[in-house]
């Protein structure tokens, strides 16, 4: 059909949109029936709030030509679309002299100028990054070597900025790379992986192709795969799917992959396992098991304005300052205070792990084990022994050193007979992080302390009490949620990463999990809650894909810090979130014919 888009459009918005957002959900109160005619004078009636907002999408994405089918797409099938066809593509970036400006833009910390940081020894990318940031006088391009010391990073500090991603020499081009979310522009270490999961599902080869090779240019040129390819994240990894990236992607698309490519990213997955991961300055602890760690001291200054204040307001008030002034002269060192360093030691390796902020790890991080740390670890050590069976059975050269598959199998080995030592808690029967200078366990109940049903870690007893004993207590009407219900603070916010709050990683690794020891019905319950709360939202509110939910509530809706990311929007969401978007994709495919059509059924229950 070939319509008027603009007068259809602020028809439709007149009529439907009640609250003026420029979305159309059931909390509009329009009559909820539009007819449209186009330019030869046929008609078209959409009735319900589903249909209403893909038709504002449509007649917002189109450009006077509009498909019907389209507009009445199952939310199944439409979901899938929408993410493929145009949330991925809103969530690539690719630092070119077309997107220079808006990628190098920092919500988090300003300055009047932009700093771009480049490997010294990536001379290709030295090269064009230099050309295209010349025409901007407030640009500054800045050469990076490690290792990094202490002045190293005062220094840093001083000019925060952008850490350059790999340029494509042979094709004269940077590669690109999918954000968690629309307002964000850097890449993210840990969401990359879970975002990849979902590119494959799509098969979208060449962006999956580029988020990895970008996750080796951190590792290679910046010493580690970082929180965020940002200054102020060069001494803070996150949690390390790297290898398992890796191995995923080469097993999928061997067949347009060489042999000398995986020798190549292999030998950089055990270089991050060995410098990152089995340093015993920073993340190996004394009882062999591995904890999160942050290299940097002091507040993380990436934070939101006010993000500390109660606590360092029983500072201030001990030296009779305001928190302001307190936090200036504590940032500037002209005040001590070790207790309030450890706190940021704690506060920094949570911010590792990724779960920030969690009561599980608040004031404590850094002296625990932790179980889904030591999970992934234990993956890792499996994934890279298999791949040298499979490939390299001759064995892989690396610095000198000759890596076996067996080698490698007897460091999972070890790291299995640790967590069972120092991570199961027989009379619980649960795995639980362990407090490495107390010496006993964290006993506290979190989604992550079922990682090891994913990791394989399990003896099929022990899988059976996480299972029967453990999961009921995380289920909720929209899936698994962060941990076991925490006591507000009055006057706070909720922690994002406690209950009642949901994410999309513990979903996949639990569902994986359920899967390999063979609790098929726990999984399709677990995957169904979930997936069920996300099309019930993108149904009823305009396509909406956000960041998190309460799932508890089943809702989008929360009071939680950091707000909700991709919950607010016009026309069309910018893109979802990553790791939303990808979670929504692999439960989808679990689910059964009937559970896909009474999803599919929840788009006529939006005509009233």
């Amino acid at each position: 059909m070939h319509i008027d888009r603009s007068a259809t459009l602020s028809a439709l918005l007149a009529q439907e949109d009640t609250d003026g957002s420029k979305t159309i959900t059931i909390d509009d109160h329009g009559p909820k029936s539009f007819t449209l005619q186009d330019t030869n004078g046929q008609t078209l009636t959409v009735k319900g709030t589903y249909y209403l907002a893909n038709l504002l999408q449509e007649l917002w994405l189109g450009n006077g030509e509009l498909d019907p089918d389209k507009v009445h797409m199952p939310p199944l099938e439409r979901a899938d679309y929408l993410i493929k066809h145009h949330y991925w593509p809103m969530l690539t970036r690719r630092l070119d002299e077309h997107t220079l400006l808006s990628v190098l833009a920092d919500e988090k910390r300003h300055s009047e100028h932009t700093y771009l940081y480049v490997p010294a020894n990536d001379s290709d990318g030295l090269s064009y990054y230099r050309r295209i940031c010349a025409p901007y006088p407030n640009i500054e391009v800045i050469e990076f070597s490690l290792p990094l010391t202490a002045e190293k990073l005062a220094e840093i500090d001083q000019k925060p900025g952008l850490l350059a991603l790999k340029y494509d020499a042979e094709h004269q081009r940077p590669l690109p790379y999918v954000v968690p979310g629309g307002r964000f522009n850097e890449m993210y270490g840990w969401d990359s992986y879970f975002i990849a999961l979902g590119l494959m599902a799509h098969d979208q080869y060449d962006l999956a192709l580029g988020m990895l090779e970008n996750l080796a240019y951190q590792i290679r040129h910046y010493g580690k795969m970082l929180n965020a390819n940002r200054s102020y994240y060069l001494t803070r990894s996150q949690p390390p799917f790297y290898t398992l990236y890796l191995a995923e992607f080469y097993r999928r698309y061997e067949d347009k992959l060489s042999e000398s490519w995986l020798a190549e990213h292999l030998a950089i997955a055990i270089d991050e396992y060995q410098t990152v991961w089995m340093n015993p300055e920073t993340r190996l602890t004394h009882i062999g098991l591995n904890r999160y760690f942050d290299e940097g001291l002091g507040r993380p200054k990436e934070t939101e304005p006010g993000h500390f204040h109660l606590e360092l307001q029983k500072y201030a008030d001990r030296h009779h300052l305001s928190v302001a002034e307190f936090e200036q002269r504590y940032d500037a060192g002209d005040i001590r205070e070790p207790e309030l360093d450890r706190y940021f030691i704690h506060d920094r390796a949570m911010r590792e792990s990724g779960h920030d902020t969690t009561t599980r790890l608040d004031n404590v991080c850094a002296d625990l084990a932790c179980v889904d740390l030591n999970a992934i670890l234990y993956r890792v050590e499996c994934e890279i022994s298999t791949l040298l069976d499979d490939y390299f059975p001759q064995g892989l050269l690396h610095n000198g050193e000759q890596h076996s598959g067996s080698d490698w199998y007897e460091k999972a080995q070890t790291r299995y007979d640790l967590v069972q030592e120092y991570l199961w808690h027989e009379q619980d029967g649960c795995f639980y992080d362990y407090h490495t200078r107390l010496n006993e366990p964290h006993l506290f109940m979190s989604a992550t302390n079922l990682f090891p049903l994913w990791a394989g870690l399990c003896e099929p007893e022990q899988a059976q009490r996480l299972v029967h004993e453990h999961l009921p207590k995380l289920m909720s009407i929209g899936g698994i949620v962060s941990t076991a219900p925490v006591a507000a603070i009055p006057g706070q916010p909720e922690r994002q990463w406690d209950a009642p709050y949901g994410w999309a990683p513990h979903q996949i690794l639990i569902w994986q999990g359920l899967e390999r020891y063979g609790y098929h019905h726990e999984m399709q319950q677990a995957a169904y809650a979930w997936v069920s709360m996300i099309i019930q939202t993108t149904v009823h509110y305009n396509g909406m894909i956000p960041e998190k939910f309460d799932a508890g509530q089943a809702s989008h809706k929360t009071n939680v810090e950091y707000g909700n990311v991709g919950a607010i929007f016009e026309y069309l969401p910018t893109g979802g979130f990553g790791w939303t978007n990808a979670s929504l994709l692999l439960g989808m495919a679990r689910l059964s014919d009937e559970q896909r059509a009474t999803l599919n059924a929840l788009a006529s229950g939006t005509n009233a």
